[in-house]
């Protein structure tokens, strides 16, 4: 007996669905690592699961792995995938979030992995040396803010671009992340002593802790950070907790070249005075700073020019209002922090879509600029040096100013997007009853 050939033209449903989940778990993979927040992968795994024609998808995201399941006329299939490095990559995840937005009605498993395979064979927009110049750039702008003089900021510079280079270099023979992070910062901050004795002269000088912060705020996991509080307030606790522990991973191997400078005596709490060049052309160049900083952050992430010109745009606008509202108007540091977050939040949210770019590579390099270095710095050297009552003040400072910069990102989002208000996704029982039931 002959089989009719129409039939075997025809995948078998299950053998269909396994493509279709398959597709889906490569998109989500694909968002993660390069930097995605939680909400956002599971809205394009939606949009996806929608024109494959899927009737249901339930999903568990963390840092590093995905779960689907896929419900479709009576059948379900589950598939999982690990994802195995994090590097942050704007321009990626903007194409990603335009695949989304430009799906047809229906589509196939093969258009889809068709569009991701041309958006994983895009070069970066930057070459290595252009991202660690825009680094060093991006730490100079850090340290002027931080009041650094101009031997310092000389130090910066280098120590930053030959710390980002090293940093590169390390992800490309795929070291150990928390290793490669270590060894960056010691290599950032080694370089940024040298460089300072030497313009500066041997003796110590309290502007050196300014320094020392801003050669190595590029090792801050900014990604991670901002995803993974986003992700806590939106009550993804799997996910926000997998992204926090990692950021809390990442910060403790960058710290450990300020352990060893505090270890060695080479640290210092002293609190700085600005350099001595006249209030306004401080604040102009305060200014320009901010904006040149964050830009320098988005070239850093792979932004676009657009992108970097929008980031550097939001940036300065909100840091401006927190400088004016701690510098002039007397408030605490989180509290402008805050407000400024929440400036560059909605900021983000309206310029992003018109420019086809995603809103967390916007509002996250321009949020960088405002990381609590200074009072993070300062406990870490504290506690080195067994002052535990100036340690604790210090630690809270720097955390309720994170946590400040969190909810004027979640607020943001609260005005601008709906989803943040009311959460109408099923859980996972509803789906399998829905299942069950057909």
């Amino acid at each position: 007996m002959t089989a009719d050939p129409t039939a075997l033209a025809q995948p078998s449903p299950r053998r269909q669905l396994t493509a279709e989940a398959r597709a889906i778990v490569r998109f989500a993979k694909a968002m993660l690592s390069c930097g995605a927040e939680t909400d956002r992968v599971r809205r394009g795994m939606d949009q996806i699961a929608a024109s494959l024609g899927i009737d249901r998808l339930q999903s568990q995201l963390t840092l590093s792995e995905v779960t689907v399941t896929l419900f479709c006329q009576g059948r379900f299939r589950t598939q999982v995938g690990n994802v195995h490095a994090v590097a942050v990559n704007a321009d990626k995840l903007s194409q990603l979030e335009l695949l989304t937005s430009q799906l047809p009605p229906r589509t196939t498993p093969t258009d889809i992995e068709g569009r991701i395979d041309a958006i994983d064979a895009r070069d970066k927009l930057h070459a290595p040396w252009l991202q660690a110049l825009a680094t060093a750039v991006a730490c100079t702008a850090v340290g002027f803010l931080n009041n650094a003089w101009a031997a310092e900021l000389a130090a910066v510079f280098i120590g930053a671009f030959l710390g980002q280079l090293v940093k590169v270099w390390f992800g490309r023979i795929r070291l150990n992340v928390y290793l490669a992070t270590a060894l960056a910062a010691l290599v950032a901050a080694a370089v940024f002593w040298g460089v300072a004795t030497l313009v500066g002269g041997l003796a110590h000088s309290p502007a050196h802790s300014a320094g020392l912060v801003a050669v190595l705020i590029f090792l801050v996991p900014g990604f991670p950070l901002v995803n993974a509080l986003l992700d806590l307030i939106k009550t993804d606790m799997t996910a926000g907790l997998s992204r926090l522990a990692y950021a809390f991973m990442i910060l403790g191997s960058a710290s450990i070249a300020l352990m060893l400078a505090a270890g060695l005596g080479l640290a210092s709490t002293t609190a700085l005075p600005a350099p001595p060049i006249g209030a306004a052309p401080w604040w102009l160049l305060a200014l320009a700073a901010s904006g040149v900083g964050v830009a320098g952050w988005a070239v850093m992430f792979n932004a676009s020019r657009r992108g970097a010109l929008l980031s550097g745009l939001i940036g300065l606008a909100g840091n401006a209002v927190r400088l004016v509202l701690v510098q002039i108007a007397g408030q605490p540091i989180w509290l402008g922090a805050g407000v400024g977050c929440l400036l560059i939040g909605v900021a983000a949210s309206l310029l992003a879509r018109p420019n086809h770019l995603s809103a967390v590579t916007l509002c996250v390099p321009a949020a960088l600029i405002m990381v609590p270095g200074v009072p993070a710095y300062r406990a870490l050297t504290m506690f080195a040096s067994g002052d535990i009552t100036g340690m604790a003040g210090n630690a809270a400072t720097a955390i309720f100013t994170i946590v400040a910069m969190a909810i004027g990102l979640s607020i943001a989002r609260v005005l601008s997007d709906q989803d943040w208000i009311l959460d109408a996704r099923p859980s996972t029982s509803e789906a399998l009853d829905d299942a069950s039931g057909q």
